[in-house]
């Protein structure tokens, strides 16, 4: 089992290392993704961002160039030098072109023109834009061509400077203006925070996953030490190899869900010919848990509980004082310990909170809870607790579980129950103590089919039975010469 567990340790730690290295390599394509898209997606805005105020700035322009009409061409080169020089140095030039593409005025940067006058009409005709981004030696811009009347003296010059025909005075011009690209640069913070955002989710990303890869292995040998220490406290507590008497025969199971379980049960001879029973439950799991399930232990076998009911009840009270100013108040237990009294042929008991155990009598139809007792250990200070008594007499069962086999649920899930329990304990009352036992689980298993198993799985049959003069126990197989010891403990 222990090296079956490990193999399974190191195969998971194996996958854990894989999973770990993915998601290395997911955080580094976030990061190099977050940085490439910022670079591609902020140069298309940008242009669009520019293309967006040129739009704007076009339509003034044509406004003020149009007002009064340029007399000269001159005159028209200082009007669009005056709106360059009023947008703050943005526009790096502005041409204006006649139909054939030749240059009537231009303001800001000596440049070619940057589209053929064939290409502008074209795409004039097909309603398409015209632009594209150019480095200079100022900078990067945007450059895009527009549609322009020319006003009434510029065209007619143009029309006696370039064209053999007579043309109509306002002519088709274009207008063709450059703007940096950096004059947009405000538009830039919402991706460049979104840039800082995946990049630094991308980093935490990668820097946490590089920790846990590196750390994981120290982690995975604590949690291994603390499921051992715990496992091996929870061993300790298992009933020790003492003989009860022999009439006496008991049955037992214990499958905790997982590694190391909350459930606990003991049996011991007390007073001669009697025998202490207990079955408790503590909250949790784990090191906690089974720190608490000792220090129930501790008690059950060092307090005077079995030597009348005021000292069954007082001993309890002080448990459940103890765990109330002891442990955490999260944390608390259930439990159930009664002991059989040779002289009164009375099972004397006290209920802590736990479900009833079953008292089955020889020749009864319908079993005899016992609930006598008062609330959980350790959620109430000054609680209150009060044995109860039952005749157990020979042929009697008595049946301990605890709350995973009530609660063993299919996969509808309904629950197995304490009625389902019942049924099977009453149709295998003829039998041993361990076939009581296999027959309970038995009818778990068939119930709960396949649905996983999430809690602890405790479960205590007793029956108690005439033992003949001289018989040294007559209590099934595996059981001679130990008297009233489970004939099978499994602890899985």
């Amino acid at each position: 089992m222990k090296g079956s567990t490990a193999l399974h340790g190191a195969f998971g730690y194996r996958w854990f290392r894989v999973w770990i290295l993915l998601g290395i390599g997911l955080a580094i394509l976030l990061l190099v993704n977050s940085i490439w898209n910022y670079f591609l997606v902020s140069q298309r805005v940008l242009v669009e961002q520019v293309r967006r105020d040129l739009s704007r700035q076009i339509a003034g322009l044509d406004r003020r160039v149009q007002e009064g009409g340029p007399r000269t061409v001159k005159d028209l080169g200082s009007r669009i030098e005056q709106v360059r020089q009023e947008n703050d140095g943005k526009m790096a030039w502005i041409h204006v072109r006649d139909g054939e593409g030749a240059i009537l005025a231009r303001a800001g940067l000596e440049v070619a023109p940057a589209f053929q006058a064939e290409l502008v009409r074209s795409r004039f005709r097909e309603r398409q834009p015209t632009f594209k981004t150019l480095q200079t030696n100022a900078g990067q811009v945007v450059v895009e061509a527009f549609p322009f009347r020319l006003p009434l003296v510029v065209g007619l010059v143009a029309q006696q400077a370039s064209a053999k025909e007579p043309r109509p005075p306002r002519q088709l011009g274009i207008l063709e203006v450059a703007v940096f690209l950096d004059s947009a640069r405000a538009a830039f913070w919402p991706l460049r925070r979104n840039l800082i955002i995946n990049c630094s989710a991308a980093l935490a990303l990668l820097v946490s996953l590089t920790v846990m890869g590196v750390r994981f292995g120290s982690y995975l040998e604590g949690k291994q030490l603390e499921k051992e220490i715990a496992r091996r406290v929870q061993q300790d507590l298992l009933p020790s190899p003492k003989p009860l008497p022999e009439q006496f025969q008991l049955a037992a199971e214990y499958v905790p869900a997982s590694g190391v379980g909350g459930d606990f049960y003991d049996v011991f001879p007390v007073n001669g010919a009697g025998a202490a029973f207990v079955l408790g439950d503590v909250s949790g799991k784990g090191i906690p848990a089974a720190l608490l399930m000792g220090v129930i232990h501790g008690a059950v076998r060092s307090t005077p509980w079995t030597q009348s009911p005021r000292h069954h009840e007082e001993s309890t009270r002080q448990i459940n004082r103890l765990l109330w100013e002891r442990a955490s108040q999260e944390r608390f237990a259930s439990l159930f310990w009664g002991y059989f009294d040779p002289e009164t042929r009375l099972l004397r008991y006290v209920n802590a909170g736990h479900f009833p155990p079953l008292l089955f009598e020889a020749g009864a139809k319908t079993p005899i809870p016992l609930t006598d007792g008062g609330p959980v250990l350790g959620l109430l200070p000054n609680a209150r607790f009060q044995q109860g008594a039952v005749r157990f007499a020979p042929g009697d069962v008595l049946v301990l579980y605890s709350d995973g086999v009530l609660e063993a649920a299919d996969a509808a899930g309904a629950q197995f129950g304490q009625e389902r329990l019942a049924a099977a304990v009453e149709r295998s009352l003829d039998g041993t103590a361990d076939e009581i036992r296999d027959h309970i689980l038995a009818s778990v298993r068939t119930f709960s089919g396949r649905t996983p198993r999430d809690d602890d799985r405790t479960l205590l049959v007793v029956r108690y039975q005439e033992v003949a003069a001289g018989q040294t126990g007559n209590l099934g197989p595996g059981q001679a010469g130990m008297p009233g010891l489970p004939s099978r403990v499994r602890v899985r």
